[in-house]
This record gives C-alpha cells, sequence and structure tokens, in this order.
C-alpha cells in the first residue's frame, strides 16, 4: 500500500504537541471491493465488479485497550461508515465520512478518538458527519462468523470467514500494513454482506471483501503494553 502523506481533516480540537496515547482497536470491517481489497497493494480501490475506483466502507471498532492524554478509552465501540473515492491515495483526497459513537461516549472521548484515527487514516475528507448508536459486536467463539449492527438501523455487517486449506483456521494475509497503524495483526479474511443508509448516503453489497483485524496506534511507535482480551460483547 502506498504512504498517505497528508492530514486527515476533522472538526475536532487541536491537541498539545506533546500529548501521549496508545490504542489497541479490534475491527469488523467490510467495503465494496471483492475479496481481498486492492487498496493495499495498488493506488486505487475497485468497487465490486464495476471497475469504479471508489469504495464504500464500514468498519465497526472496538477499543480493548486505550488512553488519550488521561482520556480512557477502553471499552467504546465506534462505527465508520463512508467512500474513500478514486484519489485517497494518489492524492491523499477522500470523499466522505460518517463516525457514529454510542450515546455513552463523552465529548472528550470522542474528540480523542477523532484525534488517534486522523493518525491511522492520514486523508483529507471532503464531508464529516458525526451520529449516535447503541452499537453490537460479536465475534463467533469458533472465529467463523462476526456481525455488527448499529441500533438505529443505519448500519450492519455480516462477515462469513473465506474457506482455507485447513477448515479449522482463518485464511489470513500477514506482513501487510493497515494504513497508518504502528502495529497489525494478520489480516483474517471473510466475505461480507453489508449496508449503510443514512445522511444522504446509501449502499448495500453482498459478497464483498470483510476482514477482522486488530490494530495499535502509539505516539512513541511501541506495542501497547501487555493486556487481557476483551470480550466480545454486545
Amino acid at each position: 500500500m502506498k504512504a498517505l502523506l497528508v492530514f486527515f481533516a476533522l472538526a475536532v480540537p487541536v491537541r498539545a504537541a506533546d500529548m501521549t496515547w496508545q490504542v489497541r482497536i479490534q475491527y469488523i470491517e467490510a467495503c465494496s471491493c471483492d475479496l481481498f481489497c486492492p487498496c493495499y497493494f495498488n493506488d486505487h480501490a475497485s468497487h465490486q465488479g464495476s471497475g469504479e475506483h471508489k469504495c464504500n466502507f464500514n468498519n465497526a471498532g472496538r477499543i480493548l485497550k486505550g488512553k488519550y492524554g488521561d482520556v480512557d478509552l477502553a471499552g467504546l465501540k465506534f462505527w465508520l461508515s463512508g467512500d474513500l473515492g478514486a484519489d485517497w491515495a494518489t492524492k491523499g483526497q477522500a470523499d466522505w465520512l460518517v463516525a457514529t459513537f454510542e450515546p455513552k461516549a463523552t465529548k472528550e472521548q470522542k474528540d480523542a478518538v477523532m484525534a488517534v484515527l486522523g493518525k491511522i487514516y492520514p486523508v483529507k475528507w471532503g464531508s464529516v458527519e458525526f451520529d449516535t448508536s447503541t452499537i453490537t459486536w460479536t465475534l463467533s467463539p469458533d472465529g467463523k462468523t462476526a456481525h455488527a449492527k448499529m441500533a438505529n438501523g443505519k448500519g450492519e455487517v455480516t462477515l462469513t470467514r473465506a474457506a482455507g486449506a485447513d477448515p479449522n483456521k482463518p485464511p489470513q494475509i500477514a506482513n501487510t500494513r493497515y494504513f497508518g497503524a504502528t502495529w497489525n495483526s494478520p489480516f483474517n479474511l471473510y466475505h461480507s454482506d453489508h449496508k449503510y443508509n443514512g445522511f444522504g448516503k446509501s449502499y448495500e453489497l453482498h459478497d464483498a471483501n470483510g476482514f477482522v483485524v486488530t490494530i495499535e496506534h502509539t505516539s512513541d511507535g511501541k506495542r501497547v503494553e501487555a493486556m487481557g482480551t476483551a470480550k466480545a460483547g454486545k
């Protein structure tokens, strides 16, 4: 994946230059590419079967562990829907984004999460909207399925694990960087059915790209300290 060198333009407060943070996030993620997303190896996306250079996505994240300064982020769930567009890799310009947080998230927590996401996804968005909804996030015990849904009905993702040589293990792509993350696990590969309908945007994709991945971003570039795994609760 080509380096992204531009900033993530969001309406969040400017933070002190010496702010420190460390965040570990697990994603249930789906987009409009076929499996696996060519964005990670080329300078463009490819909308499922159409040849269009766009990428509609639904990224449901849960923060396993995280702090931004003195703001505790552990346990928060958020949802990113949008379109990377045709120029996100070549010009650092993406089309639109809607960031959804659960009602329990405070303003300080939302600002902190968006500040960190600005490091992970260093692009400029044409528009950014914010929304609120309870989010369910579930990975089955055997890892064969995953599901995320917004209670407000605007978004849903269902993942079904792709077939591998060993049916008891997920097929994976390793040694591939997740955007601007300072560390990420291998990508566990899934087929996705997902949709979003809100803020005048609407798409529904079937048998598209999907994966589950754990990522980290830290201000010092070091690994997030040892931690237990959070339960995949609702």
